[in-house]
């Protein structure tokens, strides 16, 4: 038995985390059966990509919480999705708890060579999947005589408490889940703040920056090239993962945040740090976290329907979003900036 704890300082006293145990586990791993109270469509849209690049690992899942506390419409797109590629290629199925509710985090892996191991614990598997949210998890990991009845007994929930996705009718949706609510180094503005930065603060100069659509860049890196190992193991770049290319026609122009960390203040009342680098101050990103960014655009072109979780930005999504720009505005403060998304749609 071993300690698996999320390691956040100044609390890193154990060997690994859920997290790196996981990423380096499913490489060799054959099937992965999981028992989660809780998931995330970033998650599950994370894991059908690994499959789909590295043909592996077969994938049983079972969700235990949202048949009861409900799904928002990305979260219920997600597994759908990872369902129904599992189904067609045969490389297994998400089933739903619809017996009771189920709040256990367990997870068993069957490797190549037949060993098993598991994890029991406090990680939802959205926990596991977020690199950068300090939630402190701590959990169990298993080897041996004690996996092997995690791994029956993963199977045998299953089965007992839960029904195929496809076989359950959800029609109703939670109201969409703000992807920045609680989110480290993310703030909620004030309504009094806001309505003073709008009514105050705002001046010159403001740049319009056009979101481009490219296969594997800007909001697409998710298809891009992802970490490879020595063996040719690919694990995929995080779906909320984003920044802006920014030509230098605008960036050359005066005023504008040349090699330059700052504050945004966004039309829809978040403030969180970004920073302009590269050649020509080109990218335009989230500070230490390139997700807080990409949850911003990509959750609101999800929120709306323009955008399915799991398929790429295009110019008809953006189209249908309403807008393909994002309005970059000067304040009073030179290290604070308005940052404007909205859609008139």
């Amino acid at each position: 038995m071993e300690l698996l704890l999320s390691n956040f300082p100044p609390a890193n006293i154990a060997k690994d985390s859920s997290r790196g145990y996981v990423e380096k586990t499913i490489k060799d791993c054959k099937t992965l059966k999981i028992a989660s109270g809780y998931i995330s469509s970033d998650a599950l849209i994370e894991l059908k990509r690994i499959i789909e690049l590295n043909g592996k690992p077969r994938i049983e899942l079972l969700i235990g919480m949202h048949y009861f506390d409900g799904f928002t419409k990305t979260q219920y797109d997600a597994a759908i999705e990872l369902n129904n590629y599992l189904i067609n290629k045969s490389l297994g199925f998400v089933y739903l708890s619809n017996a009771m509710k189920f709040h256990g985090k367990m997870y068993s892996f069957t490797m190549n060579d037949e060993s098993e191991s598991a994890i029991v614990g406090s990680s939802n598997l959205g926990s596991i999947y977020d690199k950068v949210n300090r939630l402190y998890e701590a959990d169990i990991l298993l080897r041996g005589d004690e996996s092997r009845i995690i791994n029956h007994s993963v199977s045998e929930l299953t089965q007992k408490l839960g029904t195929p996705i496809e076989q359950i009718d959800i029609t109703s949706f939670n109201e969409f889940n703000r992807l920045l609510d609680n989110h480290d180094n993310v703030r909620k503005v004030s309504n009094d703040e806001f309505a003073e930065m709008l009514g105050t603060r705002l001046t010159t100069p403001q740049f319009e920056i056009p979101i481009k659509s490219e296969k594997k860049s800007n909001l697409n890196i998710f298809f891009g090239k992802g970490r490879v190992d020595k063996r040719g193991y690919e694990i995929p770049r995080p779906w909320y993962e984003a920044e802006i290319i920014i030509s230098n026609r605008i960036t050359s122009q005066s005023g504008f945040p040349k090699n330059k960390l700052f504050t945004v203040f966004t039309d829809d009342e978040w403030s969180f740090q970004c920073e302009t680098n590269g050649d020509f101050s080109k990218n335009f990103r989230s500070k230490d976290d390139l997700k807080i960014l990409g949850k911003w655009l990509k959750g609101r072109l999800e929120e709306c329907g323009a955008l399915k979780i799991g398929s790429p930005v295009t110019t008809e999504v953006l189209s249908k979003y309403g807008r393909n720009t994002v309005s970059l505005c000067a304040t009073k403060d030179p290290d604070i900036w308005f940052l404007d998304f909205s859609s008139n749609k």
